[in-house]
């Protein structure tokens, strides 16, 4: 029959490089994970800062309308500066926040800039999951 032990040796070097390959595939896919994740949360925010801006616009423009004096719309200006400002802020922060300390390195942002900095260099990669249920739908008929 043989030397037993070398099957059980050859049956565990083989359970010990499985498991080995299995974590690294299990981080990479986490990793992976993360940033589409992490893109996906920069667009969703991208998009709210555009409609705060559509309406701060059309707040400007019905205040102009209104006749409102300057200082009023200096005053609601400034306002919704600082509070856009403030959003941008904690809405980074706290996704930051979101991360263990473990991940850190993978986050490749610290600030609103350099997340729609970030945002913009994986546009083509956002944009190419945002239309792939459509492309699924368009070939699945």
């Amino acid at each position: 029959m043989g030397p037993w032990w070398l099957y059980l040796l050859i049956f565990i070097f083989g359970y010990l490089t499985h498991k080995t390959f299995y974590f690294f595939r299990s981080a990479k896919i986490s990793i992976g994970l993360i940033r589409v994740s992490q893109l996906i949360s920069l667009l969703v925010l991208a998009k709210s800062m555009e409609n705060f801006y559509y309406s701060h616009t059309a707040r400007m423009r019905q205040m102009a309308e209104n006749d409102e004096s300057k200082k009023n719309i200096k005053d609601t200006r400034r306002s919704f500066n600082l509070e856009i400002s403030n959003y941008k802020e904690r809405a980074i922060k706290e996704m930051l926040d979101l991360h263990p300390s473990a991940y850190a390195p993978i986050v490749e942002f610290d600030n609103w800039n350099s997340a729609m900095k970030y945002l913009e260099d994986n546009k083509e990669y956002v944009l190419k999951i945002l239309t792939q249920d459509k492309d699924d739908q368009e070939t699945s008929r």
